[in-house]
């Protein structure tokens, strides 16, 4: 059996690259167990035969759209750590990148905490799609806290204030979470602030 992971093998072709958008697209709106494969196609501009070829099952365009969300999320945190001289600026710089997806007007939450909470109890891959996201974004923040000199404690702290600003704001459709998150991460870090010794 392969091992799913959140690293597609082999690049997006022309027909994979239109299904997942549209896919996302519909998975965003609807949810995914009501939308067929010939929403899907339609959406895509593709034939269903063609849809089919690219992905022959519903699971694996969840899959690979569970993929594609993740792909992004990892280039976003490249592009902070590249503009961030400061480990803690890169922290919250991570928030104010959800702040961006937060005001997007398609933005209905979280794929993977969407995804866990709709087909997870049924759907071990995507229990276990969801799980690997969580414990990379966890891992990041450990390694960004561990340049700035911070305990590992505090990237699970950070980890639940991005988590819980990803679920606030698709319920209260808002970017408020965002800043809140950004505030309370901005204050949990001060207590590790390197102090002038007197």
């Amino acid at each position: 059996m392969t091992l799913l992971t959140l690293t597609p093998s082999t690049r997006e072709t022309t027909a994979q690259r239109a299904a997942t958008g549209a896919a996302d697209a519909l998975f965003t709106e609807h949810g995914v167990i009501p939308v067929t494969l010939q929403q899907v196609a339609d959406r895509a501009d593709l034939s269903l035969e063609e849809l089919t070829a690219a992905y022959p099952t519903k699971h694996a365009l969840v899959v690979a759209v569970l993929q594609r969300w993740h792909g992004s999320w990892r280039r976003a945190l490249d592009r902070i750590t590249a503009v961030s001289s400061d480990p803690r600026d890169e922290v919250l710089g991570v928030f104010g990148y959800l702040e961006e997806c937060f005001e997007d007007e398609g933005w209905r939450g979280c794929a993977f905490i969407n995804g866990h909470a709709e087909l997870g109890r049924q759907d071990p891959d995507i229990a276990a799609l969801a799980r690997e996201h969580f414990q990379d974004v966890e891992r990041h923040l450990t390694l960004v806290c561990e340049r700035g000199g911070m305990p590992a404690h505090v990237a699970q702290g950070l980890a639940l204030l991005v988590e819980g600003a990803r679920v606030e704001s698709a319920v209260h459709r808002s970017s408020q979470p965002a800043r809140a998150a950004r505030l309370t991460a901005a204050m949990l870090m001060s207590v590790y602030e390197a102090r002038p010794a007197f």
